[in-house]
């Protein structure tokens, strides 16, 4: 019987993936209760033979799976093509430019064997310095909290309850606590909760697709939780640094998909949502310009 089903999506890693294949097979969990499927999104780079050549010379690995698109399918259709091969009591999806800790495994299954209550967690994810990796942990995007973060509003007063409850710094990063929205860096699940949820949004090619599905568990009244006592390292954004117009389109197009498909009933409230929705248009257009300018700087510097 697999314990644990994990499900990694490359795309364009070069060593990441080995190194986070290599902390799953050195985190100390039973290897033969595990199971590893990485889903490789058409990469062009050497992430896919490292990982394979590590593999020949580690046959430990007792059940690992890799599974190779002939095009980029974009990380929601990867995700889905990942949970249909999933054979393990809990699922976890994770990165490919992570490190997990020591114990991590095993810590995230025994917190969420003693809590049935629990269908969802996250391990910390901490940056490459061992600080907190602020996006593991968040509030639901509402217009309210949504509008302090646009306007910058958060970032002044990244502690305060009400201003800054988008990514709720406020709570002690130390402590177990509840939570609407976990990162799609780690995302640890029960496979009954995935049955109950059904598979990622694939019209979400790229972001956003985890804020998604974590709604989707909220309204079905499934507890999601940040657990501290398991750690891993998350390097942020390797696959995508590379094509950094293409990241600011899908980002911000994901923002704009999320809204509309979660509009409020409400009429005012969903005039206002109107108004993010066309705040986040601009902010893409505004971002595509401070980018190029950046670039058109540093040709003189």
């Amino acid at each position: 019987m697999v314990d644990i089903s994990v499900v990694i999506v490359n795309y364009n890693t070069q060593n990441y993936l080995k190194e986070c294949v290599e902390s799953i097979y050195n985190c100390g969990f039973n290897l033969s209760k595990l199971q590893i499927i990485v889903v490789d999104n058409f990469s062009r780079d050497t992430s896919i033979l490292n990982l394979k050549e590590y593999i020949s010379k580690n046959r430990d690995f007792t059940d690992l799976d890799i599974v190779v698109n002939d095009s980029n399918l974009g990380f929601s259709k990867a995700i889905n093509i990942g949970l249909s091969r999933c054979n393990g009591k809990y699922v976890c999806i994770l990165n490919p430019d992570t490190f997990v800790k020591k114990d991590c495994f095993t810590n995230m299954k025994s917190y969420l064997d003693l809590n049935p209550n629990i269908g969802c967690a996250t391990a910390k994810v901490l940056n490459s310095d061992n600080s907190l990796q602020i996006s593991c942990k968040r509030s639901l995007p509402g217009i309210v909290n949504s509008f302090y973060k646009i306007i910058g509003l958060d970032k002044l007063f990244p502690n305060n309850k009400h201003i800054g409850s988008f990514n709720l710094l406020y709570l002690d990063e130390y402590a177990i606590h509840k939570v609407e929205v976990i990162s799609g860096a780690f995302m640890f699940l029960r496979s009954e909760t995935i049955k109950r949820v059904g598979l990622f949004d694939e019209s979400f090619f790229m972001y956003c697709e985890d804020t998604d599905y974590c709604l989707r568990m909220n309204k079905q009244g499934i507890e999601v939780y940040y657990y501290p006592f398991a750690e891993v390292v998350h390097y942020r954004g390797k696959s995508a640094n590379s094509h950094p117009f293409k990241v600011i389109g899908y980002f911000h197009d994901s923002m704009f998909k999320y809204y509309k498909k979660h509009r409020y009933e409400n009429r005012l409230w969903r005039e206002v949502s109107f108004l993010i929705m066309l705040s986040i248009k601009v902010k893409k257009y505004v971002s595509y310009f401070h980018l190029m300018i950046k670039r058109i700087l540093k040709r003189y510097e």
